[in-house]
């Protein structure tokens, strides 16, 4: 999702479509948690985060564990290319760190998965502080962190379009505290689950940048070689 090149000469054509390829479906089986329509999770779509689908003990806990790998690694193979793509400065190069980190995030969260001890209403416990957290928590701010950084240089429609994302997001993110220290997490489930979409979409906006990049129309150069045409005779 990174800009920047005028060109689109081999290698850096072939290297755009396979981040884009990688960016692609990371963000598609990012939402894998929409699966849990055609399954018994046996926990709420509206209260529970969708990280505790993972849980492990949950039902079908290894499916979602396996969506979390399959986008983690696609997104850590797609940092090194984003940062092959990115523009000289701090910003384009902390673009690519963050998607390379979200994917180790994904990574450590099915290595380490979040706890989750049923109790009434198919609602989590309160988690008790353990490492399976901290995965959450930072995929939770990455949400927000990401199209913050990215609005700050992407220009013209895409700017606009990262910084609606990044007020949705923040706005989400607002929520679920709210939501934690008010509530009783009163439907956090439904706002993560959005922000995953939203974040998703986010991804999928970087897809399409990765492949406009270097398509920028060239001004045509005047060929030198060819003849000028000849001026029209005066009348009389």
């Amino acid at each position: 999702m990174l800009s920047g090149l005028d060109r689109a000469e081999p290698p850096l054509g072939a290297v755009r479509r396979l981040t884009a390829g990688l960016l692609f479906v990371g963000a598609v089986v990012h939402a894998g948690f929409l699966v849990e329509v055609f399954l018994d999770t046996a926990l709420s779509p509206w209260h529970t985060v969708p990280a505790r689908l993972s849980a492990a003990g949950q039902p079908y806990g290894e499916v979602f564990r396996v969506f979390d790998v399959v986008a983690g690694a696609a997104f850590v193979a797609a940092g090194p290319f984003l940062r092959r793509l990115a523009p000289v400065h701090r910003l384009g190069r902390a673009t690519a760190a963050l998607v390379w980190g979200y994917g180790a995030v994904l990574l450590a969260r099915a290595a380490l998965p979040p706890e989750c001890v049923l109790q009434a209403a198919e609602l989590c416990a309160a988690p008790t502080g353990r490492l399976g957290e901290l995965p959450v928590i930072l995929a939770g701010a990455q949400y927000v962190v990401s199209p913050l950084i990215v609005s700050l240089w992407w220009r013209g429609g895409w700017k606009a379009a990262t910084r609606a994302l990044f007020a949705v997001q923040f706005g989400l993110w607002a929520w679920l505290v709210v939501a934690h220290a008010l509530f009783d997490g009163c439907y956090a489930g439904l706002a993560a689950r959005a922000q995953v979409l939203v974040a998703s979409a986010f991804l999928l906006v970087g897809v399409r940048y990765v492949l406009r990049m270097g398509t920028a129309r060239r001004t045509r150069r005047p060929d030198p070689t060819a003849e000028a045409p000849e001026a029209a005779a005066c009348p009389g």
